[in-house]
């Protein structure tokens, strides 16, 4: 398709014509045919041109100018110099030059007239810019109407491989493969980018071009055009093209712009499709976790309109986008956009067919638990584990954010969400108090804390403290610390000094000296399990209000 000087010299008008330097660049592309009138002709250029000349205008140039004449027709990409025989030589500074700017020099016989040679080429280019343009117009046509009929994403990717006679594949932003029509494209192993390649240099398009290993093809190397594709909700893809049956030629190349800009206007479809799609989900989980069901018949026929099944028992999880850094403070709004895109594709990349809802910062999980054979901490520990790795996903695509996750107890029935629901938020809120903004905490997991929960006034919990506790916690010397941290890790053990003396990492007879140090201080009576239950307690309550004090 491209017209190129190797199809300039098989012309009728160019066949007596002498390729006197360069032979190695008549591959260069024709865009355009001018005569040059002046030295300066170079400033007038668009790029791709072939100057016709009799070197008159520069026939005073010595050789430092000549060269530097073709240097700056090499700067605008010039695709050969033709030049008219005459009676003096060609210099030599002139030839060398064109080779050195991968310039073909060409004479051309003195009987040809210039218009014999200008009027094939503009008639070659006009024949083939109707025939881009005739091949646009189809090809524009042909995407248009996959787009229309809803086709899909698979469909596009098919019928450009079609077009292009290369296999072809579409990738997510994690470069995990969605569609390929070539099982061999899906993995590769990059070699190097390549930041200029001059047969794709004038795309208009994003791309880039890399060059590739297969592993499935013994390892064999070849080159990948790679077209990102971004769409409002900072969905991105990449479009790949493997250059593996042939290189891509100019209609090629139209052809990969109008899949590329097919498959962006798909991805707009399906993100507007998913807003719905998504209000109507939150909607539904609003129900059920506000405990505002009018029918159970009704809940259950909105669910399987959007696929959910929810017979069975759930545990409402909660994820909460907790904290920005200052630049996504400074730019929130597109990035918080993306922190709720990047969360809800890790957790529905674990949970694919998850009940998942967003409400601002918070994504609401209902999550399926087979309690069959199941104890209350096996399930747990599946959540826990299965929250962890959300968390880590999320933290390997941004560092600007940090997620923390709640989990409620497990219900039978859809009218004990709210339950959950409620378990979840407090698990939330204590878990941040407890073990920070990044905590995967479960309320079944909080002990005494869950009742600790309900009283606001850090006043009234302070009076559940039992005195001895406070004499501790009062006494102002240098190994207080270490006397709390025996007598707590003490309890923990259900008083069993050996146990203890292990986790504190010292002798047993320390944990005992202790022990009588803290007796002395308090007065407390280790044998007196009514008054151990209360120091239990109000070792918690410490806890509970030291850690809400360092986040006021």
């Amino acid at each position: 398709m491209e017209f190129t000087v190797k199809d300039l010299l098989v012309m009728e008008s160019m066949k007596d014509a002498d390729v006197l330097s360069g032979h190695k660049y008549i591959q260069n592309g024709i865009e355009g045919v001018t005569i040059m009138e002046g030295p300066d002709i170079a400033k007038w250029l668009k790029g791709g041109e072939v100057i016709l000349t009799s070197l008159y205008a520069i026939r005073n140039f010595n050789d430092t100018e000549q060269k530097d004449f073709i240097a700056k027709l090499a700067e605008k990409s010039v695709s050969a110099l033709i030049i008219k025989k005459h009676s003096e030589e060609i210099s030599n500074q002139l030839l060398k030059a064109g080779e050195q700017h991968r310039m073909p020099i060409i004479q051309l016989p003195q009987d040809v007239p210039f218009v014999d040679v200008m009027y094939p080429i503009m008639g070659e280019l006009f024949n083939n810019q109707v025939t881009k343009l005739q091949y646009y117009k189809e090809i524009h046509d042909r995407f248009t109407a996959l787009s229309l009929a809803d086709k899909g994403l698979e469909k596009i990717i098919r019928t450009l491989e079609e077009l292009i006679g290369n296999p072809v594949a579409l990738f997510d932003r994690n470069f995990s493969c969605i569609v390929s029509t070539y099982q061999e494209l899906e993995r590769f192993e990059i070699v190097e980018k390549v930041h200029f390649y001059e047969r794709t240099a004038g795309i208009k398009f994003p791309h880039y071009r890399q060059i590739v290993k297969y592993p499935e093809l013994n390892n064999s190397k070849g080159h990948q055009i790679v077209v990102p594709i971004e769409t409002i909700n900072h969905n991105k893809m990449y479009l790949l093209i493997g250059e593996i049956t042939k290189s891509l030629g100019e209609l090629d190349l139209i052809a990969v712009e109008n899949a590329a800009i097919s498959l962006s206007l798909e991805l707009v479809k399906q993100f507007a499709v998913a807003e719905v799609e998504k209000k109507y989900k939150n909607d539904v989980i609003e129900e059920l976790i506000s405990g505002k069901v009018q029918s159970i018949n009704a809940i259950y026929e909105k669910a399987n309109m959007i696929g959910w099944d929810l017979e069975g028992s759930f545990a409402a999880v909660l994820f909460k986008i907790n904290r920005f850094s200052d630049v996504v403070l400074e730019q929130k709004s597109d990035l918080s956009d993306r922190s709720h895109f990047l969360v809800y594709e890790a957790i529905h990349h674990y949970l694919p067919n998850g009940i998942i809802a967003n409400r601002s910062n918070l994504f609401i999980v209902l999550w399926k638990v087979d309690k069959t054979g199941n104890s209350n901490s096996s399930w747990t520990n599946e959540i826990t584990k299965t929250s962890k790795a959300i968390q880590e996903a999320v933290k390997e695509q941004s560092k600007d954010i940090s997620v923390q996750v709640g989990i409620g107890s497990v219900v039978s029935n859809i009218a004990e969400i709210p339950k959950s629901y409620r378990e979840a938020q407090d698990a939330l809120d204590l878990g941040e108090t407890l073990n920070g903004l990044e905590s995967v905490t479960a309320f079944s997991e909080l002990g005494i804390f869950r009742l600790l929960r309900h009283i606001k006034d850090s006043t009234t919990l302070l009076q559940f403290i039992p005195q001895s506790l406070k004499e501790l916690l009062e006494y102002h010397q240098a190994n207080q610390a270490d006397l709390l941290k025996t007598l707590q890790t003490f309890l923990e053990c259900n008083q069993n000094i050996s146990q203890a003396a292990k986790l504190l990492f010292v002798h047993y007879k320390t944990v005992v000296y202790r022990l009588e140090r803290i007796k002395e201080i308090t007065g407390m009576d280790f044998n007196d399990s009514e008054e151990m239950l209360s120091v239990r307690v109000g070792l918690k309550i410490y806890e509970l209000t030291e850690r809400e004090n360092k986040q006021l």
